[in-house]
Formats: C-alpha cells, sequence, structure tokens
C-alpha cells in the first residue's frame, strides 16, 4: 500500500530533529492528520507515531493543532486498540507543554470527568 509506504518513510525521518521542521514545513501534516482516520490500524499507528515524534518541536507543537490534529489523537486515545491509545496519549503529552494548547485539547474533550 503506497500510503503505509510513505507514512513509514515519514515515521523514519521524523525521529531526526532537522527533519521535523522540514517535514512540517514541506505541508506533510494534513495528509498525516488524514491518516490518523485511516480504516487501517497499521496506517495509524505509523501516522501517530510520526506525529508523536513531529510533537516534539516547539513549532510543531502549534502547527499540530492549528491544523486540526487534536480531534482525531482524542479519538484514537480512546479506541480498543492500545498501542494506538498509548502514542495518541503520548502525542498529547508533548503538544500539552504548550500553554495555549493546554487549553485546546481541555476543550477537545481529552480530558474526561
Amino acid at each position: 500500500n503506497i500510503q503505509e509506504h510513505a507514512v513509514v518513510t515519514l515515521r523514519n525521518l521524523s525521529v531526526n530533529s532537522d527533519n521535523k521542521v522540514m517535514i512540517v514545513g514541506e505541508s506533510a501534516l494534513p495528509p498525516l492528520i488524514s491518516l490518523l482516520r485511516s480504516p487501517f490500524e497499521r496506517i495509524q499507528e505509523h501516522a501517530v507515531v510520526t506525529i508523536r515524534n513531529l510533537s516534539l518541536n516547539a513549532e510543531n507543537e502549534v502547527m499540530i493543532v492549528q491544523e486540526g490534529g487534536l480531534p482525531p489523537l482524542v479519538d484514537l486515545m480512546l479506541t480498543q486498540n492500545e498501542r494506538l491509545q498509548e502514542h495518541a496519549v503520548v502525542a498529547i503529552r508533548n503538544l500539552s507543554v504548550n500553554e495555549q494548547n493546554e487549553w485546546d485539547i481541555v476543550a477537545e474533550g481529552a480530558l474526561q470527568p
């Protein structure tokens, strides 16, 4: 599957600090975020790990939220697949170090009563 090969490549590249900035700078976030809603869990997992890796960069933290990354991350956090849950929670944790993102995370319903 071409989507899986592409997202695995981005996942591998996203571990490098310089690549984190370049990946986002090349407008990869919208397609990555859409892959979080893929019907295939393997693609979802590669996409969420890539976003988790990208979220370690302070500039990317803001961009991920601005590009609509929170709703699908929250959805993955509530899925039955524990691996997807774990990666989504770590990504949201990484995003939460930004003060504005904290409010957005709460507003998105990531903190259930």
